[in-house]
């Protein structure tokens, strides 16, 4: 085999690994249950009262709260293995617990709300139709109006706004779970994670100690 020819077998060769492991990008709505665990420090929260006649919402002690996060994601898998994603997901985290004692009987249910940007690196160990995926990185959270509901025995309920702070939130998240791959387009993961409440950076007076368990469950379409 003369010079030339092996360049050319060489160059074909090269051409085929570089193909097979061509970047690609997927699109993936995402689902995620969650449950949350916070430790409120002797916190009082003030409703928009809105020409009604309102009262503070106080929450002191360890507290879980349940939700679900809801949204799209983008993953760009650069390397066989390798990925990473991002995109754009609303979540709402809901509290419930008893009145005050001297408000009365009732309960106050405190619907947080946030949209969260997640920065993940991910990673998954085989090639086979079933593999492991894990997931490092950080959600970056982004307050919006929230929602108070007063239930008070036989009187109306109230439907209340409760102002959050504009500063984003930061998150440290870790993920394990699996992936599965329906076909060459369709490729299903689904993660149990866990993530560590950083709070908000520049200047923030308060910042309440918080994890979240969650189950992140996408479906993802690559083109």
């Amino acid at each position: 085999m003369n010079m030339r020819l092996r360049f050319l077998v060489a160059l074909l060769l090269f051409s085929a690994a570089l193909a097979r492991s061509q970047p690609t990008l997927s699109i993936a709505p995402t689902l995620s249950p969650a449950f949350s665990h916070t430790v409120y420090n002797y916190r009082y929260f003030y409703p928009e009262s809105d020409g009604q006649i309102v009262e503070p919402v106080y929450i002191s002690g360890s507290r879980w709260s349940t939700g679900f996060s809801a949204g799209l994601s983008i993953l760009y898998n650069y390397t066989p293995g390798w990925s990473v994603s991002s995109g754009i997901w609303f979540q709402q985290q809901s509290l419930r617990q008893a009145r005050q004692a001297l408000a009365g009987p009732g309960t106050v249910t405190v619907h947080n709300r946030v949209i969260r940007f997640p920065l993940l690196l991910n990673y998954y160990s085989s090639t086979q139709r079933l593999s492991p995926y894990f997931s490092l990185g950080v959600f970056v959270d982004l307050p919006i109006t929230s929602q108070v509901v007063v239930r008070r025995g036989d009187e109306p309920t109230q439907y209340l706004r409760l102002l959050s702070s504009p500063r984003p939130i930061f998150n440290g998240m870790l993920g394990a779970g699996a992936r599965y791959k329906v076909n060459n387009r369709y490729t299903l993961m689904a993660q149990p994670t866990w993530t560590y409440k950083f709070g908000q950076l520049g200047g923030a007076t308060t910042n309440d100690s918080s994890f979240e368990l969650s189950l992140v469950t996408q479906l993802a379409y690559t083109f």
